[in-house]
């Protein structure tokens, strides 16, 4: 088992208490981030499956020299003496000299970071008056892959800009970032609000294609002005400020789910995934895809058969059971329209391909047709196979909620988050 050096950011697969330069700036690191992303497109163009995948990326970085290949960027002992190219066996004291040296490289550069993140994280800071201008800021927590430069704005479109204000890594790789997005957004803070959940959305997006890799808002804190002056009001809008959620009590009599057969489980599952849906949209498919296996159901009970005809001699035979009638069935005895299904079959549509945006105003229209859909599979009742469930837990818009805070501290305090 050989004590070996390295070249590059990359140490062999089979390394052993190896000690490698954390620093991404570290010369060793030159060109690696930039091939590592070729070689992911690469792979993911020549394969589908995931160990074809990795092997065409091992094979593209390997036939790929990079700058950092000229500096030593790590130590350890291996297995064997299957050594790569870039590896070179060295003496134990070199290996102890080698893997003290970078241990406190990378003390010194952790050090530094601690230090550069206490110094420029500062959610007080205020954006250019260019910015400021704009009329609304709305503040969001996004986790990605990417670190964006501290108080400098990255532009949106015309009429919005994003600051970071604060940092803070995770220990699986990813970073959160506390933003403020400077934005227009008329004269309603309401509408403010969600034109600032758009922005957010939008800076995900551009996160996810710069960094190549996954980015999400964690949470949209709220919208209010630019900046607040001592002794004077100022109007905040936040998401679900007055929703205060209970426990239901459950008693052992309402687990009923344990005889029923695998279409009434696969419904039961769309349910819980409608439930826990974390945008509307999704809840909206989910929810319809637990009507779709009841509306089969439906159609079975009631002999509705789906009725085809040929287009040479126009004889009609039955072909599978009618989806439809059994879902214009269900609404009816929902005490719904059912000619909203041809409707809601669009949306349903639109979002499983894609097809719409899915912007705060769009969401709205959304939220209409998502309870519908829950009150179409609302009513309790036991039919064959399948147990739909018992009452629909209404939906309703998590509209922003308007706060007027005065400000007794000096402007731009941090009493900027306190709501009553």
């Amino acid at each position: 088992m050989p004590y070996i050096k390295y070249r590059g950011g990359r140490a062999p697969e089979s390394v052993k208490e190896a000690a490698s330069y954390e620093d991404p700036s570290a010369l060793c690191h030159q060109g690696l981030a930039k091939l590592s992303a070729d070689a992911r497109r690469f792979a993911e163009e020549l394969h589908s499956d995931g160990e074809g995948r990795a092997g065409a990326l091992r094979s593209y970085v390997a036939n790929h020299p990079y700058p950092g290949l000229e500096h030593v960027g790590g130590v350890g002992f291996v297995e064997g003496k299957a050594l790569r190219a870039i590896d070179e066996e060295i003496t134990a004291e070199e290996y102890e000299q080698l893997r003290g040296t970078i241990r406190r490289a990378n003390d010194e550069y952790r050090a530094k970071k601690t230090d550069n993140l206490l110094k420029n994280n500062d959610p007080l800071r205020r954006a250019s008056s260019v910015h400021e201008e704009l009329g609304w800021r709305t503040r969001v927590c996004v986790a990605s892959h990417t670190e964006l430069e501290h108080h400098v704005a990255y532009p949106l479109s015309e009429g919005a800009a994003a600051y970071l204000r604060v940092r803070q890594e995770t220990p699986s790789g990813a970073t959160l970032q506390l933003i403020d997005i400077y934005h227009d957004g008329g004269s309603d803070i309401e509408e403010a609000l969600l034109e600032g959940t758009d922005y957010a959305d939008m800076l995900a997006d551009f996160l996810a294609l710069v960094g190549y890799g996954a980015a999400h808002i964690v949470n949209v804190l709220g919208t209010t002005v630019p900046y607040c002056r001592v002794a004077e009001e100022f109007e905040i809008a936040t998401f679900g400020a007055s929703v205060l959620n209970t426990p239901v009590p459950v008693h052992p009599d309402q687990f009923g789910g344990y005889g029923l057969d695998q279409i009434g489980r696969l419904a039961l599952r769309h349910l819980r995934e409608g439930l826990s849906a974390p945008l509307p949209t999704a809840a909206f498919v989910a929810f319809w895809n637990a009507l779709e296996r009841q509306a089969e159901e439906e159609a079975r009970a009631k002999n509705l058969p789906r009725l085809v005809k040929c287009k040479d001699c126009g004889a009609e035979r039955a072909e599978g059971w009618d989806l439809k009638k059994g879902f214009e069935a269900m609404y009816a005895e929902a005490g719904l329209d059912p000619s909203l299904f041809d409707g809601h079959r669009k949306r349903r549509g639109v979002i499983q391909h894609g097809a719409k945006l899915p912007t705060a105003s769009y969401i709205d229209e959304v939220f209409q047709d998502l309870s519908q859909v829950q009150a179409g599979g609302g009513r309790g009742r036991e039919k064959g196979r399948c147990r739909t469930w018992d009452h629909h837990i209404p939906v309703h818009k998590l509209a922003g909620r308007c706060f007027r805070v005065p400000c007794s501290r000096r402007p731009y305090s941090r009493g900027y988050f306190q709501t009553h």
